[in-house]
């Protein structure tokens, strides 16, 4: 027996999740959690209007930054793949009191990340269906992307995992044919890729298309919103880790989960950028219209097979909100299972088949909170999110990197980074730190206060940028929380401590 299956045992009722993933349905999850071409589609033509083609560049930039993420994610989740991993990880490492702050932290994130998820949706819905866009649509497709989620996560995960690998076959091939098809049959306008001009408005109101013409003037625009898009999909690959106790020979298979969801990741945004970008073939026009993927694909293909590519794009970003919610469920049982969060028993139930149901509900119930409060653009609700996530990583990987100079991990992992480690962690926590400053900034496009995003007035709270407000107000209520809980949060017994304790 397992280390991992002796812990099963110890938990007792309130670890009832059931190890039924294989490495590919766990780097299956951890790949469909990212959503990547939903994610590269729907903010496309954001990032396109502020730099150009020269977006493209932002997908290698961040890339890198998040490669070495990855990495040490990959060895934490071999050598502690525990629900709730952006939770465990710290808390094994450093302690309680650290632990649950980023618990916390991480836990807030994820609301206003699922509703991230969901507000992706309506820009593939829109023109599969030939709707116009209204508020009143979009709720109502959020609303169901997210009563979906809720259902998805009532089924036993072996299941999912299934289901996640038949959708992501067929999305993948769908959206591969359509972009190599595109790319062969285009103008293959690869020049495009370099382009440097942003959509600005002239005196007269209207929208236009200027050439930025000196780095100047282009970093500002490529670091604010041309790598924006990147920025949005690379990322949720901790996920594999949280999975690991639900994956067989976990120690193992988890990293590999992790890690081949990334390295598919960047294969697929190649494919997307490469193929679509130099088939477009009137640059200004598509960063004036916002539909580039769309302008790239009709001008050499009909209009039935764009449909096919929206309706498997559209499945997929289903599939990849309902994953992505499957780790948020999985943080809030870790946590509750530790008595780390309020209402801790019920928050830690499951179904007979190891479904937690409860956690589940709420996650489900809160994701659509930030819709109906903020009504913001896409890109803002995607940035304040975003920048929630990237603060927990930062303090996860900065809390890794100093007690990795101390001698962690005193045990190797089955995957281990080795001499490489220190090199590989500083790079994570400069680029996951850098990255954080930079959504954290405040401006119109991608952290607009609350007035810039509703266009109303009111108190000074109007004029708080919208990722400081979905950042700031977790971290008051969990102030409060800890105040009067402390004591009980602090004492509580961990799961993990039975397979681990010694780091």
């Amino acid at each position: 027996m397992s280390s991992l299956d002796e812990l099963g045992e110890i938990v007792g009722p309130e670890g009832g999740l059931k190890r039924a993933l294989s490495a590919l349905g766990n780097g299956t999850l951890t790949f469909a959690g990212v959503g990547v071409f939903g994610g590269l589609f729907a903010l496309y033509g954001f990032s396109l209007g502020a730099v150009g083609g020269s977006e493209f560049w932002g997908w290698i930039v961040v890339g890198v930054s998040v490669g070495a993420m990855v990495l040490v994610f990959a060895e934490l989740a071999s050598k502690y793949p525990f629900a709730g991993s952006m939770y465990q990880w710290p808390t094994v490492i450093a302690g309680k009191k650290i632990g649950w702050w980023v618990g916390w932290i991480y836990a807030c994130a994820l609301f206003p990340l699922m509703t991230a998820y969901y507000v992706s949706l309506p820009p593939l819905i829109y023109p599969l269906f030939d709707i116009e866009p209204e508020f009143a649509t979009t709720a109502t497709i959020m609303t169901i992307a997210a009563v979906i989620s809720v259902i998805w996560n009532l089924i036993r995960i072996g299941f999912l995992g299934r289901v996640a690998q038949w959708v992501m076959v067929l999305e993948v091939s769908v959206v591969f044919i359509v972009c190599l098809a595109t790319l062969i049959l285009g103008a293959k306008h690869f020049g495009n890729l370099t382009q440097t001009a942003t959509v600005t408005a002239d005196a007269a109101g209207s929208m236009i298309v200027v050439p930025l013409n000196s780095f100047g003037e282009w970093w500002p625009l490529f670091i604010g919103a041309g790598i924006f898009n990147a920025l949005w999909v690379q990322y949720t690959f901790e996920n594999g880790g949280t999975l690991g106790e639900e994956t067989l020979d976990a120690e193992r298979n988890a990293p590999k989960g992790v890690i081949g969801a990334y390295l598919f990741v960047i294969l697929c945004g190649f494919v997307f950028y490469l193929c679509l970008t130099p088939s477009i073939p009137d640059m200004n026009a598509a960063m004036l219209g916002g539909a580039p993927a769309g302008d790239a694909i009709l001008s050499v293909l009909p209009l039935g097979v764009y449909k096919l590519f929206l309706l498997a794009v559209s499945l997929g970003l289903i599939v990849a909100t309902a994953t992505m919610f499957t780790g948020a469920v999985r943080h809030i049982y870790g946590m509750a299972r530790d008595g780390q969060i309020p209402f801790p028993k019920t928050m830690s139930r499951t179904l007979k088949d190891g479904s937690p149901w409860a956690a589940t509900l709420l996650v489900g119930a809160l994701s659509l909170v930030p819709l109906f409060i903020f009504r913001a653009s896409t890109a803002a609700i995607v940035g304040g999110a975003t920048a929630a996530m990237y603060l927990a990583y930062f303090l996860v990987l900065l809390l890794v990197l100093v007690y990795r100079f101390r001698g962690w991990p005193r045990v190797k992992p089955v995957f281990a980074l080795g001499r490489w480690g220190r090199l590989v962690n500083i790079v994570a926590v400069i680029g996951t730190g850098l990255t954080f400053l930079n959504l954290m900034w405040p401006r119109p496009a991608t952290n607009p206060t609350y007035a810039q995003a509703t266009g109303s007035e009111g108190s000074m709270l109007y004029d708080i940028p919208l990722a400081w407000l979905l950042i700031g107000v977790p971290l008051l209520c969990g102030a409060i929380f800890y105040a009067f809980w402390n004591k009980r949060i602090l004492n509580h017994p961990m799961a993990i401590d039975a397979f681990d304790p010694q780091q």
